[in-house]
């Protein structure tokens, strides 16, 4: 708690003592720089330093090494000489986002990973977050905020790292709301930086219009509330995606690279627990419309494990013909390549509850079989000596 209040203390100090330094001419950054001592911009830095320490303790980041050196190798082909200047966070969060703070950490969310289907969407969007960045956006944020009645409410948010979990963590690293909004203009610009970048290294420049056309899908498919906030800020998703078409289309000699092995060599292994915190939303509709998608292109090898999940969505929302439509991907899971083993053990109890005894008997025997030491083998034991009784 000393500490939060004495790094208070020292950025409202620094807003006293740095006034001259407020207006100088912002320009873009240059590899391995840092801003000078004394500058609004080292205060800046600084507050974000301090939010990096209380990240790096987060239960929720992945740890993976080969995740990571996969995200960082990407990050680095679309930032160069940057590369070394930037560290990469990816954190277990369920939705699409992305960010990047003034002093290097770009944090990218593991809903983000699963709903892209290439490297070159990473990279458009690692391009993104760069162009950011580069371009110095948080710094021209943080000098209006200075001006602005949001002052004393952005030093909460800079200073309430420690002691307040991830989401304190999150908002210190970005900066909170009032940091995260860049312009629409600046969008735009970090848009343009990142599609140039794709196109640099020989990406399919058409991926940015495949990307935003299915968050538009999920965008539309929402039963309730408005966007989501983290997009409040940006261009309209229709016309995001309409203008990464045009700039697509007006390249002379577009590249065809879409990284799709890489990828999901990369991400396979966590596919499982992100489809099922995609679930845990409770955003059903959306979910059932991401997963979905993502399942009329999936790998062979995995298309079993994106209709069992389209399964989960249906039960779980469980609403008008819900159980039968669950009941339905159920069964056509068990029949594709990668469906896990809880598949047999919903397919069999969609069968007992069709009173189909036998059926279901021999599935929850499968699944069991394929998962011995399931946590629930006692429950499921129970249901088949229920099945199994004689008459």
């Amino acid at each position: 708690m000393k500490r939060r209040h004495a790094l208070a203390l020292s950025l409202a100090l620094a807003f006293s003592a740095n006034i001259a330094h407020a207006g100088a001419a912002i320009t873009s950054a240059k590899p391995g720089e840092r801003p000078a001592p004394g500058t609004d911009e080292a205060e800046l830095w600084f507050a974000m330093d301090e939010a990096e320490l209380q990240l790096r303790q987060a239960p929720q980041l992945v740890r993976d090494p080969a995740l990571n050196a996969y995200v960082r190798d990407v990050t680095c082909k679309v930032s160069g000489e940057f590369c070394k200047d930037l560290r990469i966070y990816i954190v277990e969060m369920p939705y699409f986002n992305a960010s990047m703070a003034p002093n290097g950490i770009l944090i990218v969310w593991t809903g983000a990973l699963l709903r892209m289907q290439n490297e070159a969407e990473l990279a458009l969007v690692l391009g993104h977050e760069f162009g950011h960045y580069r371009e110095r956006h948080s710094l021209q944020q943080w000098r209006r905020i200075k001006k602005s009645s949001a002052l004393l409410s952005t030093f909460g948010i800079l200073t309430a790292g420690a002691g307040v979990g991830l989401a304190g963590q999150l908002a210190g690293i970005a900066g909170g709301a009032s940091m995260m909004k860049f312009s629409r203009d600046k969008e735009r610009e970090a848009d343009r930086i990142g599609f140039g970048k794709l196109v640099e290294q020989g990406y399919d420049p058409h991926v940015g219009e495949r990307l935003w056309d299915g968050m538009l899908r999920e965008e539309n498919a929402r039963d309730y509330g408005k966007p989501m906030p983290v997009f409040a800020s940006h261009p309209q998703t229709a016309e995001r995606r309409d203008d990464l078409k045009a700039a697509a289309d007006a390249v002379a000699s577009p590249g065809k690279e879409l990284g799709e092995d890489r990828y999901r060599a990369a991400v396979h292994p966590f596919l499982k627990q992100w489809l099922e915190g995609e679930l845990t939303r409770r955003m059903y509709a959306t979910s059932i419309q991401v997963i979905g998608d993502l399942r009329k292109t999936a790998a062979p090898a995995d298309r079993g494990l994106y209709t069992f999940f389209l399964g989960e969505a249906h039960r779980r929302r469980n609403k008008n013909d819900d159980r039968a439509q669950a009941a339905t991907f159920y069964a056509q899971s068990v029949g594709e390549p990668g469906a896990p083993a809880e598949a047999w053990r919903e397919h069999g109890m969609a069968l007992r509850e069709s009173g189909q005894k036998v059926a279901a008997a021999s599935a929850l025997h499968h699944y069991l079989d394929a998962s011995p030491d399931a946590p629930d083998r006692a429950f499921v034991l129970s249901y088949l000596a229920e099945l199994e009784a004689k008459p």
